[in-house]
């Protein structure tokens, strides 16, 4: 075979520079999603007091689709679940009481095996980050719909500290609450399963 030789680009190093690039919009404080971390909660939506992690099975745009996702779920025999009326059109199916890691492990597992893929929602305002913490942009979807695909793909690659956020006239996909220390380890693991993340420091 004859003729131009491509220059392919180590994984290794592909992983360094989309870290670089993290870093770079860290310290910056901005990013290409519209700089979003500090912004205060939506008008619309719902003020919610989060005293428990929760594990999240979708977010919908109306009630109808959430409760039929719940009705399935609680007969595949996830007990608890409720829907949260989160505002701005956003209906998320959940159940809350995921606050330690191994039981969140156990109970990924168990709903991936049943077919669905949760995502886990922490406690605190997703986009105003504490000091020395930052908050991890994946992208900001114009629908609940679109955020809430993403969300999935995100988690199915073993991603699941997702959150869905209304900011403006979108939808933003986030990891929230994410130390300023470990978001190079964490950018290096999104590119690996191969999503682009942007992280913005509270």
């Amino acid at each position: 075979m004859t003729g131009t030789v491509a220059t392919v680009t180590p994984m290794r190093q592909l992983v360094a520079l989309g870290c670089v690039a993290a870093l770079a919009a860290l310290l910056a404080g901005t990013a290409s999603s519209g700089g979003v971390a500090g912004t205060p909660p939506a008008a619309c939506q719902t003020a919610e007091q989060r005293t428990h992690n929760e594990a999240v099975f979708g977010h919908f745009s109306s009630r109808a689709p959430a409760l039929a996702l719940s009705r399935r779920a609680l007969k595949a025999g996830f007990k608890g679940i409720k829907i949260e009326d989160e505002g701005c059109g956003d209906y998320e199916v959940e159940i809350d009481g995921a606050d330690k890691v191994a039981g969140r492990v156990s109970f990924a597992a168990e709903a991936q095996k049943a077919g669905y893929q949760v995502t886990f929602e922490q406690t605190g305002p997703p986009m105003q980050p504490p000091q020395g913490q930052a908050v991890g942009v994946f992208a900001r979807p114009h629908t609940v719909a679109a955020a809430n695909s993403l969300a999935g793909k995100i988690a199915g690659s073993g991603l699941r500290y997702v959150d869905i956020v209304r900011v403006g006239s979108s939808w933003a996909v986030v990891w929230p609450q994410v130390p300023v220390a470990s978001a190079l380890s964490i950018a290096a693991e999104v590119h690996k399963a191969g999503f682009r993340i942007a992280f913005i420091k509270g």
